[in-house]
């Protein structure tokens, strides 16, 4: 479930599906004071701003996944929290990312074009234009606010692009590569009724060497004879196929024998290696895979891109506002009217 995690930079790409949150009624104007949710910065956080942000993840949850979706309770740090509490908090990380993202365009000489703020101009009418008369009363939202929100949104997800644009690094194919090998594991320990790991006597590990000896020359001298010939004939439990990455063959077995089974050739069977687990015999089947390398490849940029955008954000709102604590200080009564059909609901 798409509830929680730290999102980057979810709710600039907000600005795309800003229409979707629109209602039916007459639009009225709003002469009175604003409702502040919060301050952030020198920004006031007002309770409209919120709405316009919570209404349009309202919307996409209610419709993934139902009405009852928010009092679902999600393990968080060892802490149950329902999916209601978990996304106000993802919200407000949204709109301070924004806020702190919109704040460095001019560092990086960035700025909408007329046909941007012409753009911006007909989504703020449009969604303005949409929403009730009680919808006005109770958030207190201007279009000036809806306008806001847009212009905001598009300049923090240019200024994002950005810091990613100039972010310069490279991923090999060998990093990347990806691999399908068959591992062949004489298993050098139990595990226990209550989950202990226990490791074999030095007699019985002598004992599945030797079986790991006949079995190799079995491979190599018996013709016809399989891999599961030789999983049924020694009753192994643990020997299948995998597809990794050089990474996750370190992590998995060790640099020295993940250095041996990248050396393989397609079709190439290895000598017995002992490991961690016990001995093993690996074939190569697919020594580089090129579609799963070229996801990997994809997906180590996008990691390394999270993790250096991370970087950088964590400096910027520190240097925004050192003193802003969620929920310490947020209106969490305010923001406790999310999500908004229900409070309607309650209050019909």
């Amino acid at each position: 479930m798409r509830c929680h995690g730290k999102k980057i930079l979810s709710a600039c790409f907000f600005v795309l599906c800003l229409l979707m949150c629109t209602a039916c009624g007459k639009k009225v104007e709003n002469e009175a004071e604003e409702l502040v949710l919060y301050h952030f910065g020198e920004n006031d956080i007002t309770y409209g701003e919120y709405y316009i942000y919570a209404k349009t993840v309202e919307e996409d949850y209610r419709q993934s996944y139902g009405n009852g979706v928010w009092e679902l309770e999600l393990k968080v740090n060892d802490e149950n929290r329902t999916v209601r509490d978990i996304t106000i908090e993802d919200i407000i990380e949204d709109i301070n990312r924004v806020k702190v993202l919109a704040e460095h365009a001019a560092d990086y000489s960035i700025t909408l074009s007329d046909s941007e703020m012409a753009e911006i101009e007909n989504r703020a009418e449009e969604f303005y234009g949409g929403l009730t008369d009680k919808d006005i009363k109770e958030t207190e939202i201007t279009k000036d606010i809806v306008n806001k929100v847009i212009t905001d949104n598009m300049l923090a997800k240019k200024v994002y692009d950005q810091v990613l644009t100039d972010y310069d690094f490279e991923i090999s194919d060998e990093e990347a590569r990806m691999i399908t090998f068959y591992d062949m594991a004489f298993e050098c320990y139990s595990i226990e009724k209550d989950g202990s790991v226990k490791e074999y006597t030095d007699e019985k590990k002598a004992l599945q060497l030797e079986k790991a000896n006949e079995a190799l020359s079995s491979l190599a001298q018996e013709e016809g004879t399989t891999y599961d010939d030789i999983v049924n004939r020694y009753g192994l439990e643990y020997s299948s196929e995998y597809t990794m990455s050089k990474s996750e063959l370190i992590e998995e077995y060790g640099e020295s024998v993940a250095n041996k089974i990248l050396e393989l050739s397609n079709g190439e069977v290895s000598v017995v290696i002992e490991t961690q687990y016990g001995y093993n015999i690996f074939k190569m089947i697919d020594s580089s895979n090129e579609e799963l390398t070229k996801e990997n490849k994809q997906q180590i940029v996008s990691s390394k891109q999270k993790e250096y955008f991370n970087g950088v954000y964590s400096d910027w709102v520190k240097a925004y506002d050192p003193h802003f604590s969620y929920p310490k200080s947020v209106d969490m009564e305010l923001a406790g009217r999310f999500p908004f059909a229900e409070a309607s609901d309650k209050d019909e």
